[in-house]
């Protein structure tokens, strides 16, 4: 029986002419291609070649071999030029997982831009405050805080420290003022958090700062935590890389340096060079490291 690697030799003798020229295509050497045209003849019973003084010529039985092989040659030619092109092709599903503030406030608006750039990718965001598994493919990407990932099958991107300080309504500021030092917070309308999310470093040192008793709001979710802010209820601690965005919302000081989170862009490591996940990988990046400034904010 034969195979394609058989029709790759009578394809190149039959082009070149010759068991040199053959020798040359393959990177073989003359006796091998002689040797695999021998055992080919001797497969299909048939003479394909007759051998002469200026190199080898094709047989009636030749031409016929030698023309499906030519074919076939076309067909993996197209084949291999096919997925060449859709590996070039963005296109695909990336299931992206980040806790519910930063897929609402700040990822959601950025995904129009990304869909014009690459209109073939299909995103799924997951709101998910619980660390979902990548390496057992409950996403494909993820954003992180604390500690570089180290779980087997992942690859970890580092991003800008995300900053935390306090914030409040531009309403607010006007008809409360805002406070001139950590401590002037005491005497502010406070919004916390509660359950889970107050074992948040944040959340432990506001907390510390002013003491649970002067924190008469709390919200189960920083998502509403952030509503609150925006209603005028209160000076709350809020991540930087949201605040900073809201037009509505002023920071009344500096970020609070102990604070500081390493963040990560996490991505399931058999996906790492894939088109479409790189494409949205790299934009999510160079839009995250833009919103996290230190920008002065006035009335």
């Amino acid at each position: 029986m034969l195979d394609w690697d058989d029709l790759k030799f009578v394809l190149a003798v039959a082009r070149s002419g010759a068991a040199l020229g053959a020798s040359h295509d393959l990177k073989v050497n003359q006796t091998t291609v002689a040797r695999r045209i021998a055992r080919i003849e001797a497969v299909l019973g048939a003479t394909l070649f007759e051998k002469h003084q200026s190199g080898y010529r094709l047989t009636d039985d030749g031409q016929r071999v030698a023309a499906a092989a030519e074919a076939i040659d076309h067909q993996v030619h197209d084949i291999e030029s096919d997925l060449a092109s859709r590996r070039r092709l963005v296109t695909g599903l990336v299931r992206f997982t980040c806790p519910e503030t930063i897929a609402s406030h700040m990822v959601a608006p950025w995904l129009g831009d990304f869909r014009r750039l690459h209109p073939e990718v299909r995103i799924e965001v997951i709101n998910a405050d619980a660390m979902l598994d990548l390496g057992k493919g409950e996403a494909d990407v993820a954003m992180r805080m604390g500690a570089e990932p180290t779980g087997a099958g992942v690859v970890a991107r580092r991003l800008p420290d995300r900053l935390w300080a306090p914030y409040c309504s531009r309403g607010y500021a006007r008809e409360r003022g805002m406070p001139k030092a950590p401590e002037d917070m005491r005497e502010h309308a406070l919004v916390g958090l509660e359950g889970a999310q107050a074992r948040l470093p944040s959340s432990l040192w506001f907390e510390a700062l002013v003491g649970p008793e002067r924190i008469p709001l709390r919200c189960n979710s920083l998502s509403n935590v952030f509503h609150a802010v925006r209603a005028g209820l209160g000076i709350a601690m809020l991540p930087c890389s949201i605040g900073e965005t809201q037009p509505e919302l002023i920071r009344c000081l500096p970020p609070v340096p102990e604070l500081n989170a390493q963040t990560w862009l996490i991505v399931r490591g058999e996906l790492k060079s894939a088109p479409h996940v790189r494409a949205f990988v790299d934009f999510l990046a160079a839009r995250l490291a833009a919103e996290v400034q230190d920008r002065p904010q006035q009335l």
